[in-house]
C-alpha cells in the first residue's frame, strides 16, 4: 500500500493574521496544500494521512463569534482542498483545531476502514492538565477494542500527538499514558505503523517493539514537507518531499 502522510498546516485564511509563531507560514497554507494535494495524485497513493492543525485557530478567541465563524470557514478551505484527492483521506484534529467546529465540517471516523488489507483507525484526543496530552474516556475504550481484535487485518493508527518516542522538552508533546498505550498495541501484534504529527521538526519511521511510528515534520515549516510510505508484508519503505 501507498500512503501519503502530511501534517499541522496551520492555516489561516479566513481567519486574520497568522501564527504567533512567525516560521509558520499560515498565509501561504491555502497554495501549498493545493500543490501538495497535486503531488499525492501523480505519486498515486492509495490514501492519504493528515495527522492534525489543521487551522491555526487562537486560543485566546476560541469561543468568540467572529472567529468561530471564521475558523469554520477555514476548516471547510481545507476540507475542499483535501476534496481534490481521488483516495480516501483519513483526517483528525489537533490542539490548534476548534474540535466542535471540526465535527462540523469532518465526519469522525469511530469505525476503522479497510484499505489494501490494513484496518485504519483515528483516534481523536486532546490535551489535558498541563496541556499533556491524553487518550481516555471513549477514545482509550475505542484503542484497547482495536488492539483486542482477533481479525486477519493489521492496523495503522492515526493520532495528532506522539506515541513514541518520547518528546516533552519545552513543550508536552507525547501522551502521559504512552508506556500503556505502546504495551497494549505490541502484546495485540495487531498494530503495524502508527503516524502522529504536533512535533513539528518530526520523526523518522523507527520500529520499537515491533510497531513502525513516525510523526510527519510540520507543513507549514519551510521546506513544506510531507511523506510518502510503501506498506509491503515486511518493510515501510520512506519517500520524503517537500516543496523547496
Amino acid at each position: 500500500m501507498r500512503l501519503g502522510h502530511i501534517s499541522d498546516f496551520h492555516l489561516r485564511h479566513h481567519l486574520s493574521g497568522s501564527s504567533a509563531v512567525t516560521k509558520r507560514m499560515s498565509r501561504e497554507m491555502p497554495a501549498k496544500i493545493d500543490l501538495a494535494v497535486k503531488r499525492f495524485r501523480r505519486e498515486k497513493v492509495d490514501c492519504v494521512v493528515v495527522t492534525g492543525d489543521l487551522v491555526d485557530h487562537p486560543f485566546e478567541f476560541m469561543n468568540d463569534p467572529e472567529h468561530l465563524e471564521d475558523g469554520l470557514a477555514d476548516l471547510h478551505l481545507v476540507r475542499t482542498l483535501l476534496g481534490q484527492l481521488d483516495c480516501p483521506v483519513f483526517v483528525v484534529y489537533g490542539n490548534h483545531d476548534h474540535p466542535l467546529l471540526f465535527r462540523r465540517v469532518f465526519q469522525l471516523q469511530d469505525e476503522p476502514k479497510k484499505i489494501e488489507g490494513y484496518r485504519v483507525y483515528c483516534f481523536y484526543d486532546e490535551e489535558g492538565l498541563g496541556n499533556v496530552p491524553e487518550r481516555v474516556g471513549g477514545e482509550l475504550q475505542r484503542f484497547f477494542e482495536a488492539t483486542s481484535n482477533s481479525d486477519r487485518y493489521s492496523q495503522i493508527h492515526i493520532q495528532h500527538y506522539l506515541l513514541y518516542p518520547k518528546r516533552n522538552d519545552g513543550y508536552p508533546h507525547t501522551y502521559f499514558n504512552s508506556e500503556l498505550l505502546i504495551k497494549s498495541a505490541a502484546s495485540s501484534e495487531k498494530v503495524t505503523l502508527a503516524l502522529s504529527g504536533h512535533f513539528h521538526p518530526g520523526e523518522n519511521i523507527v520500529q520499537y517493539k515491533g510497531i513502525y511510528f513516525a510523526v510527519a515534520p510540520a507543513f507549514c515549516e519551510l521546506p513544506h514537507p510531507f511523506r510518502i510510505y510503501d506498506l509491503s508484508r515486511k518493510t515501510i519503505k520512506t519517500h520524503d518531499f517537500n516543496l523547496a
